[in-house]
């Protein structure tokens, strides 16, 4: 859906904004990483399924992987496991 939905500025806009919140949801969390919350409620509202939703941080997390190539290492991988799930549980506990 994210490919196929949108103007190049609007999708360009909502990977920005993911990335956003995915660094402030991994580091301080001061304030960007509410972004998910919000999103879950509205892109509920346009009848995208949760699971949908959570799976585009992995998208993100498997392009990363393969653009790191080499560099992608366990503890990584790791880190990244423990974020979705994290990610996953916070989206949930915004429905």
């Amino acid at each position: 859906m994210f490919r196929s939905q949108g103007s190049e500025l609007v999708k360009g806009s909502m990977l920005a904004l993911t990335i956003e919140a995915i660094l402030d949801f991994a580091g301080a969390r001061s304030g960007h990483f509410r972004l998910i919350a919000c999103e879950v409620s509205s892109h509920d509202a346009y009848g995208t399924p949760r699971e949908l939703f959570i799976a585009f941080f992995a998208v993100v997390r498997d392009t990363l992987r393969d653009l790191l190539g080499d560099e992608w290492s366990p503890e990584i991988a790791q880190a990244w496991d423990t974020l979705l799930v994290e990610i996953d549980a916070f989206a949930g506990s915004a429905a």
